[in-house]
C-alpha cells in the first residue's frame, strides 16, 4: 500500500477539490452570463436594442432591420449559436453603423475588420462584409440622429457594470526587459487587431538606455536576414562579442528556429550577446516569426537546389556495360545501396531543421531568392499584404514541420466591359441548342469567340487555363461544320469526318463519352480510334467524329489504306496545341501538313483527265509493289484503278523510285503533262476562294512536280544535278540548306565552303538557275480616293544568264520559268491578290492594297517560283 508523504504546504491550506472548485466556478459564470444583456437578448429584445422605439418603428425602419438581420446571417454562415448570433450583429452595428469618420482611413476599417473576424474566429469575405456594413449605415440612417447607436452603448455599458467577470477588463502589459512571443503555431501574422499588438512591431527605435548600441527605425516588410546581419554587425563592434557577425548570426539563428518556449530561447540569446545588449534580444524576440520565416525562405531554396544537383546526379546514362559478380557481391552491393537511399532521405528530412551544415552568408544569399510559384503572382497590394511572399493581398502563410501551408484567395471576376454580353443558348440554331442542355448561356471566353466559331470557317487558336470552357468552344465549331450538312431537314452524315485530337489515350475515352452523351439527341456516332480501340472500315464510314490521339492519327494518315477518310475530314481539333513545344510536337506539326498535301495529291490523282491512264494486264502486280515503296499508302482493292496508278506515278516521281517497266516511263511523261494544267486549276479555286495556305500548297506540288522532290522532305539542293549525300550534309552542318543560299554566296567563299569538292562544278550548275532581285515601294493615288498601290520591280541579278528556260531535268518537257506574286496576311491565312508573271531581265508592275490601313498591318508579298524549291521570298508591307 502507498502512503503519500506529508507536505508542509497540505498543512498550511483546507482540503481543496480541484473539480468541484473548477464545476463551481463554471456554474457562477454561467449565472453571471445569463444576466448579461448581449448574451441573453432574444430576438425581440435585439430589434429593440439595436431600433430606437421598435414598437413605434416605421415599415421602411422594420425592413431595413430584416435585410441587415438577413446579411448578418449571411457573414456568419448560420454556423452559430443564437447568443453568439446576437453577439455578432450588435459588434457588427456597432463598428459599422453610421458614417466613416473624416480622420478613419483604410486602416481604421481594416482595423474593424479584424476585430471581427476575432470576435467571429474565422475570416470573413469581403462581399458579405461590405453588403452587412452597408445595411448597418443604412438602418442608422434612417433612425433618429440622437437615438442611432445610444440604446446599443448603453446596453454594453450595463453589461461591463454588472456583467463582465472581474478583472476581465484589466490589459495586461509584458515585462520591459523581456517580451516572449506565442508559438509559431499560434495565430497568424494577419490575424488579430494592430492595436493590441506591441509598438514594436511598427517602430524598432526603442534604444539601449546602459549602451550605445541604437536602432533605425526598420518596416516590418523589410525584416530579413539582411536586418539581422546588420544587427549582429553592430552588436559585435560595440558589445565585444567574441565571435564573428556571421557566427554570432548563425548562433541566432539556431536559437530562434529552436522549438524552446519563448522564455528558454531569450535566455539563450541573452547568453550570446550578452548582458549588456538585453534589448536587442527583445528585438528578436519581438520579430521572431519574420526572422523564423526568412531562415525556412532560405533552408527551402537550399534544399530545392541541393534536389536539383541530386536529381541531375542520378540521370541514367545510356550504354552497354556487363558486370560479373558473386551472389555475396551483389548482396552486398544491394545494402551498400540502402544504407545510401536511407542516408539521402535522412538528409533530406534533416535540411530544414539542422542549421550546422550550412554558413549564414549562403543561407541570406538564400532567404533573398524566391520561388518560382512566388513570381508568377506578382506582388501583393495592401497595407496588411506580406512582400517577403509577393502573393495576392488576403494571401495566408503558414509554416509547419517539413512543408508550408500558402492559402491564395480566389481572383474577383473582372466586370463586363461596355458592349460586352453573354451569348444565350436560345440563340443558337434548334439543332445546335440540343447540344448544350441544361445550359443556359455560355461563359465570357465562349461568348467573345462565338461569332467567328459558330459563323465562319477561320482557323481558331484558342489559349486559355484550365476550366475556361475550351471544350464548349470545340463542341461550338463541331455545330458548326454539323450545321453545314444540315439541309432539307436532314444530316448528310456521309459528307463529312470530324478528329478531335487528344492528348493521350486516357483523355480520348474521357473525350468520347462526354461528347457522345451531348450529341447523341442529333443522332451523331462518336467513337475512339487509339491502340486500344480499333475501328473497322465499316465503323469508320459510320462514325461522323472519330477521337484519336496524334501518333494515332500520324500513323492512320501516313499508312492509310482508304484515303477517302482523308478527304472527308473537314474539322480537326487539336487539343493540348502547345505540345508543339514538346518532344511529341513534331508528330502534331507533320500530321496537320500531311493531311492537307495528302488531300492535294489526292484530288490531282483522282482527276478525270486520268480516267483514260491504261492499266494494262498484270500491272496490278507491279502496282503492288510500288506501293510497298512511296510515302502514302494506297487502297490494295484499287490497284487496278487508273486514279490509283496515278497516285503511285506521282509518289514514285518525287521520291525519285526507279520503274518495273519502260510503258510506267511512258505513262509518268504523259501524267506529269497533264498535271500541270489540273494544279493551275486547283491553284485558281484557291485565290478565288482567298485561301493563302491552300493556295501556296498547292504552288509547293508545282515545284514538286517540276523538280520530282518532294517538299517537305527533300532539301532543294538536290535540284543540283551534282550533289551528293556527303555534300548535303557537309553544306547543312553550314547552316546551307537551300539552293538560295549558294546564290547568295561571294564566288571566293564558294570554294571554303566546299571544303574540297570542286567548286567549278557547282558554279556551273548553279547557273541555272536565277537570282531575282525585288525592290518594293508603296505609293497613294491621287485621282481614285487617295488608293495605296505597291510598285514591284524584279530583276535578275547572274547577267550571265540570259535564258528563261526553266531548270528541270527531271521533268519530261520544255517549260519557261514563271513567278507568282502573293499578296496575303500569313496570320489569318488571307488572300488579297495574286499575279502570275514572267521574268526574262527586268519587269516592273504594281498590285493593289486594301484602302484601310487595319488591312495592312500583317499583310506580306510573297515571291514564288512555279519550277524551283526553296526560293520563296518574302516581304512585311507594314515595313515599306
Amino acid at each position: 500500500m502507498l502512503i503519500q508523504l506529508p507536505r508542509l504546504t497540505s498543512s498550511l491550506r483546507d482540503p481543496c477539490d480541484v473539480d468541484q472548485a473548477y464545476l463551481r466556478r463554471k456554474a457562477i459564470l454561467h449565472n453571471r452570463r445569463s444576466t448579461s444583456t448581449v448574451n441573453s437578448l432574444p430576438r425581440l429584445e435585439l430589434a429593440r436594442t439595436i431600433v430606437h422605439q421598435w414598437d413605434e418603428a416605421s415599415v421602411e425602419v422594420r425592413q431595413a432591420y430584416k435585410q441587415f438581420v438577413g446579411a448578418v446571417v449571411e457573414l456568419v454562415d448560420g454556423e452559430v449559436a443564437t447568443d453568439e448570433f446576437q453577439e455578432v450583429a450588435l459588434t457588427v452595428y456597432r463598428l459599422f453603423a453610421g458614417p466613416l469618420q473624416e480622420h478613419e482611413d483604410d486602416s481604421g476599417v481594416g482595423e474593424k475588420k479584424l476585430q471581427l473576424q476575432k470576435l467571429m474566429g474565422y475570416p470573413a469575405s469581403d462581399a458579405n462584409l461590405h453588403k452587412v456594413a452597408s445595411l448597418a449605415q443604412r438602418l442608422f440612417k434612417l433612425q433618429p440622429a440622437d437615438h442611432g447607436r445610444s440604446s446599443v452603448f448603453e446596453r454594453e455599458l450595463n453589461a461591463g457594470e454588472d456583467g463582465v467577470e472581474f478583472g476581465a477588463d484589466l490589459i495586461f502589459q509584458p515585462p520591459s526587459r523581456f517580451l516572449v512571443d506565442s508559438l509559431l503555431d499560434n495565430d497568424d501574422l494577419l490575424e488579430g487587431p494592430p492595436s493590441s499588438r506591441h509598438d514594436g512591431w511598427h517602430d524598432l527605435d526603442h534604444g539601449y538606455s546602459n549602451s550605445t548600441y541604437h536602432h533605425a527605425v526598420v518596416d516590418r516588410r523589410k525584416l530579413s536576414l539582411e536586418w539581422l546581419s546588420n544587427a549582429c554587425d553592430r552588436i559585435v563592434k560595440e558589445c565585444a562579442s567574441q565571435l564573428s557577425r556571421d557566427e554570432l548570426a548563425m548562433a541566432i539563428c539556431r536559437v530562434l528556429n529552436s522549438d524552446k518556449p519563448g522564455e528558454e530561447i531569450a535566455g539563450d540569446l541573452l547568453d550570446l550577446v550578452g548582458v549588456s545588449a538585453f534589448e536587442a534580444v527583445q528585438d528578436l524576440m519581438l520579430h521572431r516569426k519574420e526572422l523564423v520565416d526568412a531562415i525556412h525562405q532560405g533552408l527551402l531554396m537550399l534544399k530545392s537546389d541541393k534536389t536539383a544537383s541530386n536529381t541531375q546526379l542520378r540521370m541514367p546514362s545510356y550504354g552497354t556495360q556487363v558486370t560479373v559478380q558473386t551472389e555475396s557481391e551483389r548482396q552486398i552491393d544491394k545494402l551498400r545501396r540502402k544504407e545510401e537511399k536511407r542516408y539521402k532521405r535522412g538528409a533530406e528530412n534533416r535540411v530544414e531543421d539542422d542549421l550546422s551544415a550550412t554558413n549564414f552568408s549562403s543561407l541570406l544569399r538564400a532567404s533573398e531568392r524566391r520561388s518560382p510559384i512566388e513570381d508568377l503572382f506578382g506582388h501583393g497590394q495592401g497595407p496588411n499584404s506580406l512582400a517577403v511572399t509577393a502573393l495576392p493581398q488576403g494571401t495566408l502563410r503558414k509554416h509547419f514541420k517539413g512543408y508550408e501551408e500558402v492559402i491564395i484567395p480566389p481572383t474577383p471576376t473582372a466586370p463586363m466591359k461596355p458592349g460586352e454580353k453573354l451569348i444565350e443558348i436560345q440563340e443558337l440554331d434548334g439543332f445546335a441548342q440540343a447540344a448544350f442542355r441544361g445550359y443556359k448561356s455560355l461563359n465570357r471566353i465562349q461568348s467573345q469567340i462565338f461569332q467567328t466559331t459558330y459563323y465562319t470557317n477561320e482557323n481558331i487558336l484558342v489559349c486559355a487555363p484550365t476550366g475556361a470552357g475550351k471544350t464548349n468552344i470545340a463542341m461550338i465549331a463541331i455545330l458548326h461544320e454539323i450545321g453545314q450538312h444540315f439541309r432539307d431537314g436532314y444530316l448528310h452524315k456521309d459528307e463529312f469526318k470530324i478528329v478531335y485530337v487528344a492528348p493521350m489515350k486516357a483523355l480520348a475515352a474521357e473525350v468520347t463519352s462526354a461528347f457522345s452523351h451531348r450529341l447523341s439527341p442529333l443522332n451523331m456516332t462518336v467513337r475512339e480510334l487509339t491502340g486500344d480501340m480499333q475501328l473497322s472500315k465499316n465503323e469508320l464510314e459510320e462514325t461522323q467524329m472519330i477521337v484519336t490521339t496524334p501518333e494515332k492519327w500520324d500513323v492512320i494518315t501516313r499508312k492509310s489504306s482508304d484515303m477517302s477518310l482523308s478527304m472527308l475530314v473537314k474539322l480537326l481539333i487539336i487539343d493540348e496545341v502547345h505540345l508543339l513545344n514538346d518532344e511529341r510536337g513534331a508528330v502534331i506539326e507533320a500530321l496537320v501538313a500531311r493531311t492537307l498535301r495528302q488531300v492535294f495529291l489526292h484530288i490531282l490523282s483522282g482527276a478525270s483527265e486520268f480516267d483514260e491512264l491504261p492499266v494494262r494486264h498484270n500491272e496490278e502486280n507491279y502496282n503492288e509493289a510500288l506501293s510497298k515503296n512511296v510515302p502514302y499508302m494506297v487502297d490494295n482493292n484499287r490497284l487496278d484503278d487508273p486514279h490509283v496508278k496515278a497516285n503511285l506515278l506521282f509518289q514514285a516521281h518525287f521520291s525519285q523510285l526507279e520503274l518495273p517497266i519502260s510503258d510506267y516511263v511512258t505513262d509518268l511523261k504523259s501524267v506529269l503533262d497533264q498535271s500541270i494544267r489540273i494544279i493551275q486549276a486547283m491553284i485558281d479555286i484557291c485565290a478565288n476562294s482567298g485561301w493563302l495556305s491552300s493556295t501556296i500548297t498547292c504552288m509547293h506540288l508545282l515545284q514538286m512536280v517540276m523538280q520530282g522532290l518532294w517538299y517537305d522532305k527533300d532539301s532543294s539542293l538536290w535540284m543540283l544535278p551534282c550533289m551528293s549525300s556527303d555534300l548535303v550534309s557537309s553544306l547543312g552542318k553550314k547552316g546551307i540548306s537551300s539552293v538560295q543560299q549558294l546564290l547568295d554566296l561571294p564566288k571566293a567563299n564558294i570554294q571554303t565552303v566546299l571544303e574540297g569538292f570542286p567548286a567549278s562544278r557547282i558554279s556551273q550548275d548553279l547557273q541555272h538557275f536565277p537570282r531575282v532581285q525585288v525592290k518594293l515601294k508603296v505609293q497613294k493615288s491621287d485621282t481614285d480616293g487617295g488608293t495605296f498601290s505597291l510598285n514591284i520591280k524584279l530583276a535578275k541579278m547572274n547577267s550571265n544568264r540570259k535564258t528563261s528556260r526553266a531548270f528541270a531535268p527531271r521533268f519530261p518537257k520544255i517549260k519557261d520559268e514563271a513567278w507568282w506574286l502573293v499578296l496575303g496576311n500569313p496570320s489569318n491565312s488571307e488572300l488579297y491578290a495574286l499575279k502570275r508573271v514572267s521574268l526574262s531581265d527586268r519587269l516592273v508592275t504594281h498590285m493593289e492594297l486594301p484602302s484601310t490601313p487595319t488591312n495592312i498591318e500583317g499583310m506580306k508579298l510573297i515571291l514564288l517560283s512555279d519550277c524551283y524549291l526553296g526560293f520563296e521570298q518574302e516581304y512585311s508591307i507594314k515595313e515599306l
